[in-house]
């Protein structure tokens, strides 16, 4: 085989590795508690023929004014649905990211150093992967690369071409709140051919670039009213920054929402790693090619860093824009420097072990269990998130409305009970508001009898696999005024007392046939769900059962760390001691994070 035969072979494994990793990062089972709203929203979109401008699906604000702007992605995901369930969603999902990665991968390319390219892109994923939902988060990803390479092109070219951007705009706007970012790089980009005139000498100003650049951004600014809801979705960005600007409001959604909390202090070291050595390689390559470095670079990068820094669900949007900076700046240093060429073939080598290590360490889970993401390699439903064996019970016996629950569960309430069942809340934070959304969760005694006495629930969902219920699920279940009546690993649902005991008859918790058997399950289910079984028995008040299964976990794992220890203490406990145990809230047994 000749040389040249042998580095295309190389740089053909290279790209190979990359997609083969966005693969085992994407065909993962369905996880976002937002994807059974949006399914549903799609579904009615679909009967209807109108997007929807107030909420149909509460009790608790019926008819709420709701700029629904991301209606084109739930058509898509009902379309999609329809034809091939939710495995049709999973793969839809990861023939977006190659649409992403193809886009990107232009930029700054140099064929002998394919290894950088692939390399820069493979982190972006890394970075992005707790992003890689079934949520409009992905096609704006998608959109925003390809209108980051028109701008490069428009580097080099500068032509009309340029304009391809304002149908990107058009889709975008109906699609995700995140159009704005769209329209800010845009921004960006004539502010930074601007700067290039003041800063370079020799250079003057480039009117033709100038113009095209201030054109294409006045059409993404006015392309933003042509969505279902006009003006109000044009400005749908600025109500949803409103609503999270202030550090105070972060913080009490923060408590809800896990990807709105500041990357500094929230994010678990693994991927913090990940983020700030993205962000490192990145700015130290322009610092090398600080001779050749482009403005909008440098503004590009300190505007997403610190959009990263204030919500770590913003690390991915850093990453869809630093990846190629880092390209580009990185490829035009060592073009500018012979000495470091020798980089190339074993940069190549490297990265394409390196990737296929990591494609098979992502593709057994252990990669995801670093990140502190709980998933499985499969393209269908996680098991242990939503409440389906409660929502199903509730369906079959008409249980007494209204329904109280937390908001993680609202979603999927509304794909499987609604309109049958009005729901408490969910994810839709424009409908519910910065000061309503946290009133609105049943997460301890004090708040529940507060909201009780205004809704007056007849059914109370509390799901204790994502924890955080038991206090509240020991006092309904002592109280008198309420019957339990399902359980399983999952979630438990008490009526009210008063209703008929014979529809919904009081639960015996060491019946048979409570829990689903655990023959055939894999290690990674089955642990989280045996800690969870453990959990909820002691927390309703039966020691002796919790005792039971925490002796059947170490039977079946008995090597798990804290396994002994909390056995000692379950049985004290049952003998009478005062204090009950404390199982693990993370480690050996965790309970998968959502």
């Amino acid at each position: 085989m000749s040389a040249d035969a042998r580095r295309r072979l190389l740089v053909c494994g290279l790209w190979a590795a990359l997609f083969a990793l966005a693969a085992v990062l994407n065909l993962h089972d369905l996880r976002s508690l937002d994807y059974w709203w949006h399914l549903r929203a799609g579904q009615l979109i679909a009967e209807t023929g109108e997007v929807p401008h107030h909420d149909p699906f509460t009790y608790t604000v019926p008819g709420a004014r709701w700029i629904d702007i991301h209606w084109l992605h739930q058509l898509g995901l009902h379309a999609l649905y329809s034809t091939g369930g939710h495995a049709a969603v999973v793969v839809a999902q990861l023939a977006l990211v190659c649409l992403w990665l193809v886009a990107l991968a232009p930029i700054g390319y140099r064929r002998e150093r394919a290894w950088l390219s692939v390399g820069a892109l493979a982190l972006m994923l890394l970075v992005a992967v707790s992003r890689l939902q079934a949520r409009p988060e992905v096609p704006s990803f998608v959109l925003l690369a390809w209108i980051l390479r028109l701008l490069d092109r428009f580097e080099r070219t500068p032509d009309r071409l340029l304009y391809a951007i304002v149908p990107l705009q058009l889709l975008w706007v109906n699609v995700h709140g995140l159009f704005a970012v769209g329209i800010a790089v845009c921004a960006i980009y004539f502010v930074a051919e601007l700067l290039r005139a003041l800063g370079r000498s020799g250079e003057g100003l480039r009117v033709g670039r100038v113009r095209r650049l201030a054109g294409v951004t006045v059409l993404a600014v006015l392309t933003s009213l042509a969505n279902p809801n006009g003006l109000d979705g044009a400005l749908y960005p600025l109500q949803q920054l409103d609503m999270v600007g202030s550090a105070e409001r972060r913080g009490a959604f923060g408590m809800l929402i896990d990807e709105l909390q500041p990357t500094l202090g929230s994010v678990d070291p693994f991927p913090l790693g990940l983020f700030l050595g993205l962000a490192s390689l990145s700015l130290g390559s322009m610092g090398v090619n600080w001779r050749r470095v482009r403005e909008a670079d440098i503004l590009l990068w300190v505007a997403f860093f610190y959009l990263a820094l204030g919500a770590n669900r913003n690390t991915a949007l850093f990453a869809v824009v630093a990846a190629p900076i880092l390209v580009r700046n990185a490829n035009e240093a060592i073009d500018a420097r012979p000495q470091w060429m020798r980089l190339d073939a074993s940069g190549t080598v490297f990265a394409v072990v390196l990737g296929l290590l990591v494609a098979v360490d992502a593709a057994i889970v252990r990669h995801f269990a670093r990140m502190g993401r709980y998933s499985l390699p499969r393209v269908c439903v996680a098991e242990g998130l939503n409440p389906i064996g409660a929502a199903e019970w509730i369906v079959r016996t008409r249980a007494p409305a209204p329904i109280a629950h937390d908001m993680g569960d609202g979603g999927y309430l509304i794909w499987r009970l609604w309109p049958e069942y009005a729901v408490m809340s969910d994810g839709r934070l424009e409908i519910f508001g910065p000061e309503l959304l946290p009133r609105l969760q049943p997460s301890d005694t004090a708040r529940f009898a507060a909201l009780n006495a205004q809704y007056g629930f007849g059914t109370v969902l509390l799901n204790h696999r994502r924890g955080g219920v038991g206090p509240l699920a020991g006092t309904l279940r002592a109280s008198g005024a309420w019957r339990l009546s399902y359980a399983d690993d999952v979630s438990v649902v008490f009526v009210r007392n008063d209703t008929d005991p014979v529809r919904w008859p009081a639960l015996a918790l060491d019946a048979p046939g409570i829990f689903d058997p655990l023959d055939g399950v894999d290690e990674v289910a089955a642990r989280p769900r045996l800690t969870a079984r453990t959990q909820l028995l002691l927390d309703l008040g039966r020691p002796d059962l919790a005792l039971r299964s925490w002796e059947g976990a170490l039977a079946r794992y008995p090597d798990l760390p804290e396994g002994p220890a909390i056995l000692a203490e379950l049985r004290a406990f049952a003998a009478g001691a005062s204090l009950p145990p404390e199982l693990p809230a993370g480690g050996a047994l965790a309970t998968p994070p959502h």
